[in-house]
C-alpha cells in the first residue's frame, strides 16, 4: 500500500517538506516512489503537481492526514504549468506577505484581543454619542416650530 506523505528536509529549526509517495512501512526519508511537491510551513508555500496527486489517489495512495489538510488547500504553485521558479522577494514585498498572512491567521494574542476589544467599545460609544445628538438636534428643531404654532 502507498502513502502520500512529507519527508522533512532544511536546516534546523527551517523545515522544508515534500510532499512525495512512499511505501507505507518505509522510513519517512527513505527513497519516494515519486515527488509531487513541497511544502515550506514558514512562508505557507505550497508547490503541487496536482494531475500526478489525483493519478496516485486514483491508483490507492492514501494521503496522510496532514497532507490531505495541506491537499484542500490551492497551491502556490501547480508544477503542471512548468517548473517552480524561485524569485527572491524585495523586503518590502516580504514585509507585505508577512502581514496578509498575520490578517489572515487565526490565532490572536490576548493582547490583540483586548486591543479589539475596546476598539469596538469605543466604537459603539461614539456611535451611541453621535446618535444622542442627532436626536437632541432634531428635537431642537422641532421645538421652536411647536412654539410658533399655538401662538399663531
Amino acid at each position: 500500500m502507498l502513502k502520500i506523505r512529507l519527508q522533512r528536509f532544511g536546516k534546523s529549526g527551517a523545515p522544508v517538506y515534500r510532499i512525495a509517495v512512499l511505501p507505507k512501512g518505509d522510513k519517512r526519508d527513505g527513497k519516494p516512489v515519486e515527488v509531487l511537491g513541497f511544502y515550506n510551513p514558514r512562508t505557507k508555500e505550497l508547490v503541487l503537481n496536482v494531475a500526478r496527486v489525483k493519478y496516485w489517489q486514483s491508483v490507492g495512495a492514501q494521503p496522510s492526514d496532514t497532507v490531505a489538510a495541506l491537499l484542500k488547500r490551492t497551491p502556490t504553485h501547480n508544477l503542471e504549468d512548468g517548473p517552480f521558479k524561485f524569485a527572491a522577494k524585495s523586503r518590502s514585498e516580504k514585509d507585505k506577505a508577512q502581514a496578509e498572512l498575520k490578517s489572515k491567521s487565526t490565532k490572536i494574542g490576548k493582547a490583540e484581543k483586548a486591543r479589539r476589544a475596546t476598539a469596538k467599545e469605543e466604537e459603539a460609544k461614539r456611535e451611541a454619542e453621535a446618535a444622542a445628538a442627532a436626536e437632541a438636534a432634531k428635537a431642537a428643531a422641532e421645538a421652536p416650530a411647536e412654539e410658533a404654532a399655538p401662538a399663531a
